[in-house]
């Protein structure tokens, strides 16, 4: 199991390496909506509750504040665009105008994960598990028969986590398409939770196949998370607690504060 390091500086995103950082909805600071553009903030304002304002800002915050070592600019500098290809409205996948780098924002409860690569589409998940979830209700349209057949034969107390594996497996791959849900789950064939995560097949899309890199992260007990990365080299997966950064904002607290 990789773990989660802390740090006290950004390290560089180079060719070979995908960084994924963790933070929690405790990290959250007054001084984080500053580093926000004006889409980002309306969309903040647009949450009816707390918690899903929170997630957001953490993840907007979090983004900025990697991307900003990398470009070399100021957090709020960070040229981020979320226009939506098909609407034109600000809520579509985050990315920079000239494409690099990649990164991937997911949160569930009180966990938000960005992953980000150099130059590799990338995706990440993360479900928080909810012991209450109908997984044969949930399964039906989302995993293929034999997929379901897998999670029966789970034991009862086992197929909560199971289910949220193969969902979060199939989210990051599509999510790292760029599309996300756009493209139906049942496209997307995952190897089983007590299995290697692999892709085994994608409808239409089966030049990925050769080069997709998936793996599970563990978050903690109450949490299933995956990372897909489409890639032809391998990358090294570094893995970094994000309180320290978003508490103290490794040199930008006290400007964003004053």
């Amino acid at each position: 199991m990789i773990e989660w390091q802390v740090v006290n500086s950004v390290p560089h995103i180079s060719n070979d390496v995908c960084q994924v950082w963790m933070s929690k909805t405790t990290d959250i600071q007054s001084w984080h909506v500053r580093m926000l553009n004006d889409d980002e903030r309306k969309r903040s304002q647009s949450f009816r509750k707390d918690e899903d304002r929170i997630r957001f800002i953490i993840g907007c915050t979090l983004s900025r504040l990697v991307l900003a070592t990398q470009l070399n600019v100021a957090p709020h500098q960070v040229p981020i665009d979320r226009t939506c290809p098909v609407c034109h409205k600000p809520h579509g996948r985050p990315r920079l105008p000239y494409g690099l780098p990649q990164w991937s924002v997911s949160h569930s409860g009180d966990v938000i994960l960005v992953a980000f690569t150099r130059d590799a589409p990338v995706g990440v998940d993360v479900e928080w598990i909810n012991p209450d979830l109908d997984v044969i209700q949930m399964a039906d349209g989302v995993l293929t028969e034999k997929e379901i057949l897998h999670l029966l034969q789970m034991a009862s107390n086992d197929r909560i986590r199971g289910f949220l594996t193969y969902w979060t497996r199939k989210e990051a791959v599509l999510k790292a398409t760029g599309e996300g849900l756009k493209i139906p789950t049942l496209n997307v064939t995952v190897s089983g939770p007590q299995q290697t995560p692999r892709l085994l097949a994608f409808d239409g899309r089966s030049d990925l196949l050769d080069n997709a890199i998936l793996r599970d992260l563990t978050v903690d007990l109450n949490y299933v998370a995956a990372l897909s990365i489409f890639s032809k080299t391998p990358k090294k997966i570094e893995q970094y607690d994000a309180s320290m950064l978003m508490q103290k904002g490794f040199g930008w607290q006290d400007y964003y504060s004053s």
